[in-house]
């Protein structure tokens, strides 16, 4: 009976063992960097993109740039687009914006649209005389599905603020507004459609919309917003000033970083060295909560 028992035991060990061995022979898959080294130029950007930007642990930019450089040289587009990143922002290496020039135009050679948004930007910053250039960029992008919006309001700031060229604040507004219709946290349109509003540039001219523009763009973060609503507290065309208000405001944009609205707190503070500080203490606690600030940033 043990013997019959024993072989049962080691016919079953042997089943087992048969049965598992085609999964014991099976090849692990090949890891990112074996399939880069195999000259898949996709694994090659995948590999080159996890050294450069980790989630955890220090960057290897330099050995990340030779893989973004082999997908970039088997033509791929988002390698050559994120090689015009790396040194038009300078990450491991010098900032060299015609090197970067380079790359994002190659990039949109290939249809990449973030890379032709990229140029486009590149060109109207960082070159003279590029504008024309640059807005036919935008112009093709404006249909993009997923660079559209971003597009839109880009062009919306050339068309109203770029002083080497013709201005045309009525389309920017325009374009302003279909930028935040097609993308809700473009938080500079506000800006934008905020002076339509003061100005009457796409419509009547109506203070109140744009106080409730700059209002939502505040409230986003955005620091020119904040300045604008500000203004408006201090400027007796637009009705009542409140420098309580102003005051607040400016040291909101000040705590984001614009030293002008630094300055301007400060004198506003000094004038109103009797004013209750209580006051002053719940309109920020109020606006804090608007920002969605727990605390105060850094």
């Amino acid at each position: 009976m043990l013997r019959i028992c024993l072989l049962g035991a080691c016919l079953l060990a042997g089943w087992l063992a048969l049965g598992s061995a085609p999964a014991m022979a099976q090849t692990p898959p090949p890891s990112l960097r074996e399939m880069a080294e195999s000259g898949d130029p996709e694994a090659a950007y995948a590999y080159g993109y996890e050294l450069s930007f980790p989630e955890e642990g220090e960057p290897d930019t330099v050995t990340g740039r030779y893989w973004l450089v082999q997908a970039a040289d088997a033509g791929l587009a988002p390698a050559n687009h994120m090689l015009g990143v790396i040194y038009r922002d300078g990450f491991g290496v010098d900032p060299d914006i015609d090197r970067a020039r380079a790359f994002f135009e190659l990039a949109w050679q290939a249809a990449d649209p973030s890379a032709g948004h990229d140029l486009a930007e590149l060109m109207l910053y960082d070159y003279d005389g590029e504008r024309d250039a640059a807005i036919a960029i935008l112009e093709t992008l404006l249909s993009d599905v997923e660079l559209g919006p971003l597009a839109s309001l880009t062009l919306a700031e050339t068309l109203m603020f770029d002083g080497d060229g013709e201005v045309d604040a009525a389309r920017a507004v325009t374009l302003a507004r279909d930028a935040l219709d097609r993308q809700s946290d473009l938080m500079r349109a506000h800006y934008i459609l905020g002076i339509g509003a003061a100005e009457g540039l796409a419509g009547p001219l109506d203070p109140d919309a744009a106080r409730r523009a700059w209002e939502a763009g505040a409230e986003a973060g955005d620091t020119l917003a904040l300045i604008a609503l500000a203004d408006s507290w201090l400027d007796p065309g637009w009705g009542e000033t409140d420098p309580v208000e102003a005051r607040v405001l400016y040291e909101l944009a000040a705590e984001l970083g614009d030293d002008d609205a630094a300055q301007q707190a400060a004198v506003l503070a000094d004038e109103q060295a009797n004013t209750s500080d209580d006051d002053v203490a719940a309109r920020r606690a109020a606006w804090q909560l608007r920002l969605g600030w727990n605390d105060m940033p850094d």
